[in-house]
């Protein structure tokens, strides 16, 4: 066995890894059966790339793959990358390879060695250290305005602070309640009934507009002037004077030397 002899180890999803010895000047992979190395996953290209030769190492080549080919986390182009023993390709975007001396393949199992690198790969990615959220920053109190001196028996104040309105004192023993939230949002306080006055006597009522009915205020009862006299009803001439003496006053008859008017003539009917 050549001591430049290389292998690649292919690792499909769900699938044992799979040893392939590199010959020759070029081996082609990807997912059709033409190639020296298929790969059959949708995520391989038809004809994905190539291994090319390269003094006494080989060169991975990707002339433009759908999903590309990377090189321990670098990405390979046109140009190729020189592999180096125990390299990680990473073919498309799921598939995993390893280019491996045959030497090794030789007293290690590819199921061991594969583990091996796997574990190594792992130790070697920094994990990310948790982030320890802060803290919220409590909001910088407002200054304290100093009170102006009392005057002299009057109640000391306590100190107002400067930018905002003082803040009322809670009630004692709980905590302030607010009216809405007793009753409810939506609901109306019930209308205080107005207290009922006495009826007003003897006071003069204020002047109608003209044209309008007078109006009595209430509970004012109308006085009869003194010395009022009744007004007698007309009575027809011979009727009887009604009882208490009061005489009726007799109605006037026209005189008869005045003139009358004279009422209309109907037309005569036909035939007549």
């Amino acid at each position: 066995m050549s001591e430049n002899a290389f292998s690649l180890i292919v690792c499909l999803p769900g699938e044992e890894p799979a040893r392939h010895d590199l010959a020759g000047d070029s081996v082609t992979f990807g997912r059709s059966p033409e190639n020296q190395i298929q790969m059959l996953i949708a995520e391989v290209s038809v004809r994905h790339g190539r291994f090319d030769r390269d003094g006494e190492g080989y060169r991975v080549v990707d002339p433009g793959s759908t999903n590309g080919t990377r090189v321990n986390g670098a990405p390979v182009g046109p140009d190729g990358v020189a592999l180096k023993p125990m390299d990680r390709l990473v073919i498309g975007t799921v598939v995993n390879a390893y280019f491996i001396p045959t030497a090794v393949l030789a007293s290690t199992p590819v199921a061991d060695l594969v583990a091996s690198l796997e574990a190594s790969k792992a130790a070697a990615t920094p994990k990310t250290a948790p982030v320890a959220l802060a803290s919220p920053t409590a909001a910088p109190a407002a200054p304290v305005r100093p009170a102006a001196p009392a005057a002299p028996g009057a109640p000391a104040r306590s100190p107002v602070p400067v930018g905002g309105p003082p803040v009322p004192p809670a009630s004692p023993g709980g905590t302030t309640v607010k009216l809405d939230q007793v009753r409810g949002p939506g609901v109306k306080p019930a209308a205080i009934p107005a207290p009922s006055r006495p009826p007003v006597t003897g006071v003069p009522a204020a002047p109608a507009a003209p044209g309008a009915a007078p109006v009595r205020p209430a509970g004012v009862v109308p006085v009869k002037p003194a010395g009022a006299v009744p007004v007698r009803p007309p009575v027809a001439p011979g009727a009887t004077p009604a009882p208490g003496g009061v005489q009726p006053i007799p109605l006037k008859r026209p005189a008869p030397s005045s003139p009358t008017i004279p009422l209309p003539k109907s037309p005569p009917k036909p035939g007549q």
